[in-house]
């Protein structure tokens, strides 16, 4: 009987054991299945003594540039750093982090990226260098590649959360007239303006009022993507379409502000333009960001928008979010 009873207890306690590893399993994967930092947070792992440095300083600037077409400076991103042996869980839930390792053990400076290592989603970009020479060299070519990695990560996770919460007001009015397809922002539920070959959505709230357009026109040469012809087609399309309460109001771009850039779209070559708006003989104005591309089958350039008037606050994260519903476009 009393062996019995030992045994009994023995298996107990060894279930006991396999669900205690099974249940340490469980919360591992449950750990490494989300993050918790907020969008557009970046850890930096590197001695803290060495990022005072010059070499560290030219790093973190470049990590640290401002955003392009805002009205006030933003940096792309709020950066954290912590010594390498600090690296406990409390830091590993970033979603975005920077690994700088400078040993004379490596052969060359180069960038490699890592996904979900501790977390998912997650980026760590690993960058190591035999010597502190190198690494500079390695930032200052790679600088704005660096940033990319990381913006077009958030911009990817905004892209996967609008496909599943998203303007059913938008995406319906969209494809009722183009038979395209997009995911605006949930919040985005009144239609301003429905004209010919033009639609303008906004929230309609005092505050941080985002805003989405798309319209279309005859494609008839590349010289379509250049700023003087963008700005001009801009300009003329919203007079018509985005006014104010007097008739001599309506939106204009502010042309010193603007920067262009071509860049791949899951439709094809996307011009990206980003800048300023302000209304004509009003105090109204804020950020855009605008696509255009072209519709081959229609022969037509299809350019959506988004813009966003926060007046007083910070509008990196509004403009951002806007930006991944334009590369939601689907023709």
């Amino acid at each position: 009987m009393l062996r019995t009873f030992v045994i009994a207890l023995s298996l107990i306690a060894l279930l006991t054991a396999c669900d205690s590893k099974q249940e340490g399993k469980k919360k591992a994967a449950v750990a490494k299945s989300t993050t918790i930092s907020a969008p557009y947070e970046l850890l930096v792992v590197a001695e803290k003594d060495w990022l005072k440095g010059p070499y560290g300083t030219a790093m973190m600037d470049a990590v640290n540039a401002h955003i392009p077409g805002l009205t006030q400076p933003e940096s792309n991103f709020r950066v954290t750093s912590i010594n390498p042996r600090d690296l406990n869980n409390t830091f590993k839930v970033y979603a975005n982090m920077i690994y700088v390792d400078i040993d004379p053990k490596h052969k060359e400076a180069k960038m490699t990226i890592a996904r979900d290592v501790y977390v998912k989603p997650q980026i760590v970009l690993n960058l190591q260098a035999p010597d502190n020479n190198s690494f500079a060299d390695l930032v200052r070519r790679g600088g704005e590649q660096i940033v990319d990695v990381f913006v077009n990560a958030e911009l990817g996770r905004e892209r996967s959360y609008l496909t599943s919460v998203h303007s059913g007001v938008v995406l319906d009015a969209v494809k009722k007239k183009f038979g395209y397809t997009v995911y605006a922002p949930q919040n985005l539920d009144a239609i301003n303006k429905n004209g010919k070959d033009f639609i303008w959505s906004s929230d309609n709230k005092r505050e941080n009022l985002l805003n989405f357009c798309i319209y279309t026109y005859p494609y008839t040469s590349d010289s379509t993507f250049t700023l003087a012809y963008f700005t001009g087609k801009r300009d003329s399309v919203m007079k018509i379409n985005v006014q104010g309460e007097r008739s001599d109001q309506y939106m204009v771009t502010e042309r010193r502000s603007l920067s262009a850039k071509m860049q791949k779209g899951k439709n094809g070559p996307v011009y990206a333009v980003r800048g300023l708006w302000e209304m004509e003989n009003d105090m109204m104005g804020g950020p855009f960001v605008s696509y255009s591309q072209v519709d081959t089958t229609k022969n037509i350039v299809v350019v959506t928008e988004g813009f966003i008037y926060a007046p007083e606050k910070r509008k990196r994260d509004y403009i951002r979010e806007m930006e991944a519903a334009l590369q939601t476009l689907e023709m």
